[in-house]
């Protein structure tokens, strides 16, 4: 499958069809993508190929186009890169980011970094697609009675960037909101959902010196009960895994986004920043419009 998904990124990339989208589609029109952990020799060869393609820009300056309801200052063809959780070797890019000059927005899981705990879908079980659709205190019992897992519990190895990295890197790198310990959140009840997104939010504030106005659903998974209570938290975006582009039409707190694989080829690159593969996962669940299914 692997070998047959490269073929066709190569089909795709020198088609012809990437210009086309790229002239039509994504005239005034913001591209964002999203990685986890990726390493510097693979990041570096994404963003060479990027940055004869796009204008980089910040979320910031996205996010307040979209409330100004003003594009016109964006240059074309901009693009906004974003990565999620905080992971240890982020910190490994920050040469790049400053190399490139660009402002990615890292979504940090609060209570996760600057500690040894882990992330619960780190721990190399092989029921991960099950566990996702289980609900949260009913996962965390599982991970509990067969890994030993716990939320609070430290670890001898660290998975998360610490405080010092971050500091280091916040010259460099806008860190937001990714709640404070990655759950599913829309299997969580409503008081674990709140606490999640409004506890995380008040931590990394008082962690990071700054206000933090953006977000990112864990999973990509969210719902208007989500969206209520960021808004209620005065958060001012939360970025989606729903394939698309953003235009100035675009709702803050469902940004469109695209997902780039941590070790992607240039080939698989070029289509996974389109949704090429990701749409037709996305039909196979149901979802004819893009949207994120649950659970994925």
């Amino acid at each position: 499958m692997k070998v047959i998904k490269e073929v066709l990124a190569l089909v795709f990339r020198f088609s012809g069809i990437l210009l086309f989208i790229r002239g039509v589609f994504c005239r005034n029109k913001v591209t964002i993508i999203f990685y986890h952990d990726p390493k510097p020799e693979v990041f570096r060869k994404h963003i060479d190929y990027l940055y004869k393609r796009y204008n980089f820009i910040s979320l910031e300056i996205l996010v307040e186009a979209i409330y100004q309801n003003d594009f016109k200052n964006l240059p074309p063809k901009s693009l906004v890169i974003t990565i999620d959780d905080g992971n240890k070797g982020n910190y490994d890019l920050l040469d790049l980011f400053k190399k490139y000059k660009i402002k990615p927005t890292i979504y940090l899981c609060s209570h996760i970094i600057n500690t040894h705990r882990k992330f619960w879908f780190l721990l190399g079980n092989k029921n991960l697609k099950v566990l996702k659709k289980l609900r949260n205190k009913q996962r965390l019992k599982i991970l509990k009675e067969r890994y030993d897992y716990e939320l609070h519990k430290e670890y001898p190895d660290r998975q998360a960037l610490n405080l010092m990295e971050i500091k280091e890197m916040s010259p460099y790198v806008d860190f937001q909101c990714h709640t404070k310990f990655h759950p599913i959140l829309t299997t969580c009840d409503d008081e674990g959902s709140q606490e999640e997104i409004m506890e995380s939010k008040f931590f990394l504030e008082k962690l990071l010196g700054k206000k933090v106005n953006y977000f990112s659903y864990p999973n990509g998974d969210y719902g208007e009960r989500e969206v209520r209570i960021l808004k209620d938290c005065d958060y001012k975006s939360a970025r989606t895994y729903d394939i698309g582009w953003n235009s100035i039409d675009s709702d803050p707190y469902r940004l469109k986004a695209m997902a780039v694989d941590d070790n992607a080829s240039i080939n698989m690159l070029s289509a996974q920043i389109f949704g090429f593969f990701r749409y037709f996962n996305y039909l196979i669940h149901g979802r004819y419009n893009g949207k994120h299914p649950s659970y994925v």
